[in-house]
């Protein structure tokens, strides 16, 4: 183990050698006869304690403290003065040029040897705190770069955003803060999910859930969340919540792409196979009815015929924006099937409602007024639509409830299309 190194700064041989006559068996002793041989060393061997007396010629102990205390290579060295005179005065003065300690001449051996180790202690606890706090303000400074965070007070309003939360978002710390969270709220967000978001922090629980925002150019990204509640650590009380965010843009895009049609941006079939097995679980689970409407465009291989594939691919997105437009509740999704063909999934509304609904999309798309020349029901672009209720304890399994749909649009082409047709 390396022995701690002392400097001893004094121009009295008589008084070095009582010193390190003390010392010398448990430290590695330095000697300096006076301030600028001693400066000189210090640059060099950087002691872990000095010895400095006060009263030298040429430069005494006040100054040489000055000089420590003035470079940022020695202001951290620990002294402690050595004095004949030990009046108040020397004394205050002594710890105003930054002294550790003083020790009045003549000194007893366990004196000595007591302060002297004692703050050799104390300053390698000093220095282990000063390296524990600038790794955590390092890890700090990588937390604020790379963690996705904020912090809010109890209305929800922001107080506190990290570095990275500015980057992934567009915005400056100094626009966020002061702000409610709906400054990247996406309009694409069901506002059941900041209800539950809301019910669920209010009541001290931690919420968790994927939530798309927007950027402050318009565009948006995703993150993986966790809200959970902060509380003042003394008082106990609740004084706020703090977000940690993880951006899962990329894999969202991935996931999107894979469970949506790239002509209109509707789900595709695959998902749609998937959400309805889903909505006949959560309908048996909840005891609550769901809907199925399956949407045919009438007429559509005459409309190609006439008007051109591409113009029919525009037809079939302009469409698909309606189905869309009127899919907003979280329970609401929108699918194109193949083809011409669409699906949309529904929950909580009665036969009669659901019938009321898909009437009023029925006519939202005939109210496009996109011309169709060939279509026998209409100058303009028509859809017919199978519309099937599922009550929890219908016991339909999703191939039945698709092929009841079909068979129903079927009819609804057949009495005359651009119409709805439900179950008796």
């Amino acid at each position: 183990m390396n022995k701690k190194l002392i400097l001893i700064i004094d121009d009295e041989p008589t008084n070095i050698n009582i010193v390190a006559e003390i010392l010398h068996n448990l430290y590695e002793i330095k000697i300096a006869t006076n301030g600028t041989t001693a400066l000189g060393m210090i640059e060099k061997i950087k002691p872990d304690l000095i010895l400095l007396d006060i009263n030298m010629p040429q430069m005494n102990g006040y100054e040489v403290a000055s000089k420590l205390k003035s470079s940022k290579k020695t202001v951290d060295i620990p002294f402690i003065f050595l004095t004949a005179n030990n009046n108040s005065q020397n004394i205050v003065e002594g710890f105003k040029q930054g002294a550790v300690d003083y020790i009045s001449k003549p000194f007893s051996k366990e004196e000595l040897l007591a302060r002297v180790e004692t703050h050799l202690k104390i300053n390698e606890l000093q220095n282990t705190l000063k390296d524990t706090v600038d790794e955590l303000a390092k890890y700090v400074e990588i937390m604020d770069k790379n963690i996705i965070s904020s912090s809010t007070d109890l209305k929800g309003v922001i107080t506190k955003v990290s570095s990275a939360f500015c980057d992934v978002s567009g915005f400056t710390k100094k626009e966020l803060i002061s702000k409610k969270h709906n400054i990247i709220s996406h309009k694409d967000m069901p506002k059941e999910i900041y209800y539950d978001l809301w019910k669920t922090i209010s009541q001290d629980l931690i919420w968790k859930g994927q939530v798309k925002n927007k950027k402050k150019d318009g565009t948006d990204y995703w993150v993986d969340t966790i809200i959970y509640p902060d509380f003042d650590k003394k008082s106990g009380e609740k004084i706020g919540y703090t977000s940690i965010r993880h951006d899962i843009t990329d894999k969202k895009r991935i996931e999107e792409n894979s469970i949506h049609d790239e002509l209109t941006k509707l789900y595709n079939r695959r998902h749609f196979n998937k959400v309805l097995i889903d909505e006949i679980n959560r309908s048996k689970r909840d005891k609550k009815i769901f809907s199925f409407m399956m949407i045919d465009v009438d007429n559509f291989k005459l409309y190609n015929d006439t008007y051109g594939h591409q113009e029919g691919d525009s037809v079939l997105f302009e469409i698909a924006k309606v189905l869309k437009s009127y899919c907003k509740r979280a329970g609401d999704f929108a699918f194109r099937l193949g083809g011409e063909e669409f699906g949309i999934l529904f929950s909580e509304l009665t036969k009669e409602a659901s019938k009321t609904y898909a009437n009023v999309i029925r006519k939202a798309v005939e109210d496009l007024k996109i011309p169709h020349s060939k279509n026998s029901i209409s100058s303009a672009v028509t859809i017919s639509i199978g519309l099937v209720t599922i009550n929890h304890d219908d016991g339909m399994t999703d191939k039945e409830i698709y092929k009841k749909a079909d068979d129903l649009l079927y009819k609804a082409k057949k009495a005359g299309r651009n119409r709805v047709y439900t179950q008796e």
